[in-house]
């Protein structure tokens, strides 16, 4: 009994703490790793078997990747509820609202977003012995935390967060005070396919038992097929102590272009190198989510700890402030959308000069925009994969600039307008030779989208 209540205190702190607490870098829970985020453990992610560095989770992104805070589209409140191993309890409030102006289809504020956690574990009571083993009375053990986190797009589809944490751990009459800091960066690979990588607990001073704390970098990949399927692959390696590997999946349920009645299915399988003495740290998690409304959303999780049980984790999720487009996208009709593509004959080689030609296709839809006042336009532009990275980036900014100019000129007027260049990461056709300028799949990835919605 002695030792399962060891046991049990020790894979508390392990999972409960989740992937951005110092205790899962270190096998010596509450001795030498102080658990600095006891929030890790949202229902939704520890039911894909934590396998979510690369997978946006709203407000709940600050405790595993806070590059995924720069695409919170509303203000967030969640509360996560966690026990079932012996006596631990754990509580956590999470908060989150999104900087400036909210992006196209909820993608982010203009200025990213930031959100903050209140956390508190309990690990219920123990008994005290002395050397001789003879009772010396019972002590509390538990944990408060807190941490503020900021996201941001710093380039296109390219994202950048950091957090600060801190952490009070209480232990019997004792109690150690710890500050770290996570840094963490998303990119958006393709539209459905993001990477993402963080280094946690950089140490801000603090020490715990004359050790530094321990720290780790994980990294990890995301895949969205037809919307309803998610696939989630990471990896972490923890300074020479724990190292994982961790995979995950949800598929939904129901209408998902309503965001309302819809299931959600999730599971996950986690294997840890080498293998520590508690197993039960190895294996699935299964879990379920509800999404209710735009506005709601009810999430669970069963994580297995082998013969010291189970944990049963259950977070709530509600959004406010949603952009009106969004709520209202179900009832309003849809706009009609117009697409022209100018084509790289519309520009002098190598320039963002418009041609004639491209200057006449672009006239016989200005008149559109004339008569439709509340009629937006998207110009975006994409180039081969002939030249440097950078070079192609650039050249298509200009050419989108160059098209948004030629509309102003017209008497279009400039906040009608959105100009954006993709350079060569969003190919119309795969180019098996890139350094072949005149091949079929070159000249159709060289080319500017000019996308009209008229209401």
């Amino acid at each position: 009994m002695k030792i399962l209540s060891i046991g049990i205190g020790l894979v508390s702190a392990a999972l409960l703490c989740g992937p951005a607490a110092a205790v899962e870098t270190d096998y010596a829970a509450g001795t030498k790793a102080l658990p600095l985020q006891q929030a890790g453990g949202t229902a939704r992610a520890m039911a894909m078997g934590s396998a979510v560095v690369a997978v946006p989770q709203g407000s709940a992104s600050l405790l595993w990747n806070p590059a995924g805070l720069s695409r919170l589209g509303c203000t967030e409140v969640g509360l996560h509820h966690n026990a079932g191993l012996g006596e631990t309890i754990q509580e956590t409030v999470i908060f989150g609202l999104p900087l400036g102006e909210v992006k196209d289809e909820c993608k982010g504020g203009a200025l990213g977003g930031i959100a903050a956690s209140l956390g508190y574990v309990s690990y219920g009571s123990f008994r005290g012995m002395d050397a001789n083993e003879v009772p010396t009375g019972d002590y509390q053990a538990g944990d408060f935390s807190g941490s503020l986190g900021w996201g941001i797009e710093l380039l296109p589809g390219f994202s950048g967060g950091i957090v600060l944490k801190g952490n009070q751990s209480r232990f019997a009459f004792k109690s150690y005070n710890a500050f770290t800091t996570d840094l963490g960066v998303l990119y958006a690979l393709f539209p459905n396919l993001d990477l993402g990588l963080t280094y946690s607990n950089v140490n801000l001073g603090s020490k715990i038992g004359g050790s530094g704390l321990a720290s780790g970098l994980r990294l990890g990949a995301a895949w969205t097929l037809d919307k309803r399927l998610l696939l989630a692959a990471s990896g972490e390696l923890q300074n020479g102590d724990m190292d994982r590997v961790q995979l995950g999946a949800e598929y939904l349920v129901g209408d998902i272009e309503k965001k309302a009645g819809i299931l959600a299915l999730r599971g996950g399988y986690q294997v840890n190198f080498p293998n520590p003495q508690l197993d039960g740290m190895d294996g699935l998690s299964m879990g379920l989510g509800y999404t209710f409304s735009r506005s709601m959303a009810l999430d669970y999780a069963l994580v297995s700890a082998g013969e010291l049980g189970s944990s049963h984790r259950l977070s709530l999720t509600v959004k406010f402030n949603c952009p009106e487009k969004a709520k209202d996208a179900a009832q309003a009709p849809a706009p009609v959308v117009r697409e022209l593509v100018l084509k790289d004959s519309h520009f002098d080689f190598d320039k963002s000069e418009l041609k004639p030609g491209g200057m006449r296709a672009l006239r016989k839809n200005i008149q559109v925009l004339k008569d439709n006042p509340k009629a937006t336009v998207r110009v975006a532009g994409f180039t081969s994969m002939q030249g440097t990275e950078e070079y192609n980036q650039q050249l298509s900014e200009r050419r989108a600039i160059a098209v948004s100019r030629f509309l102003i000129a017209e008497g279009i007027a400039p906040e009608r307008i959105t100009a954006v260049g993709y350079g060569e990461r969003r190919p119309e056709t795969y180019e098996s030779n890139p350094g072949k300028i005149n091949s079929a799949a070159a000249k159709s990835n060289m080319r500017v989208l000019f996308t009209m919605s008229v209401k």
